[in-house]
């Protein structure tokens, strides 16, 4: 991320449309940027609410597409080495069709969205489904951001600080879970 300096001096230039795009890049701190500026009055702390969902919504159906459009590729390139069989795949179909929603909120919460996002996109989930649960995790997580950024944007940096090791620390414990789920699960298929 780079200064603030440098970040209200973009955002004054190009504005909410700075402000979208490095959303779709970079969501949490933006956002907390974006309201305490709101804070000192360079914005509308509402505008950059909205500005900030659909800057988000639209970083998470660009990581949807990506799964989405390269199931294929993926399959051909990396299935096999990897585990991810064409019996896997219509596993990962049935499991995002009976909890689309759960891994969904997952996700938006525990930063594992880089996984889950390709993988909603890969099993098929239909794309209105993805987005209205996504539109619903992204509300409360954007609205509390903002609240953080308006009353303690002044504080970015530490709070930047705090998110980071919160995400390693989530992610890690993601993957321990997976891990485990993972190993149990082929322990029952062993013969």
């Amino acid at each position: 991320m780079p200064p603030l300096a440098t970040v209200i001096v973009l955002l004054h230039q190009y504005g909410y449309v700075f402000l979208f795009v490095i959303a779709v890049l970079e969501g949490p701190i933006i956002t907390i940027i974006g309201a305490f500026l709101a804070a000192q009055g360079f914005f509308n702390v509402f505008i950059v609410f909205g500005v900030v969902v659909a800057g988000d919504l639209a970083g998470d159906l660009l990581y949807y597409s990506v799964g989405r459009f390269g199931r294929v590729a993926a399959l051909e390139r990396l299935g096999l080495r990897i585990g991810l069989s064409p019996e896997r795949f219509e596993r990962l179909e049935k499991y995002f069709e009976a909890y689309g929603a759960k891994a969904m909120f997952y996700a938006k919460y525990t930063q594992t969205g880089i996984i889950a996002l390709p993988a909603a996109g890969a099993a098929r989930m239909p794309v209105v489904s993805f987005v209205w649960y996504n539109l619903l995790g992204t509300l409360p997580k954007s609205l509390g951001l903002v609240l953080v950024g308006y009353f303690f944007g002044y504080a970015y940096k530490q709070i930047d600080s705090v998110f980071a090791r919160a995400s390693v620390v989530l992610f890690a414990l993601a993957c321990i879970v997976g891990a485990y789920v993972f190993m149990r699960q082929n322990r029952r298929l062993a013969p």
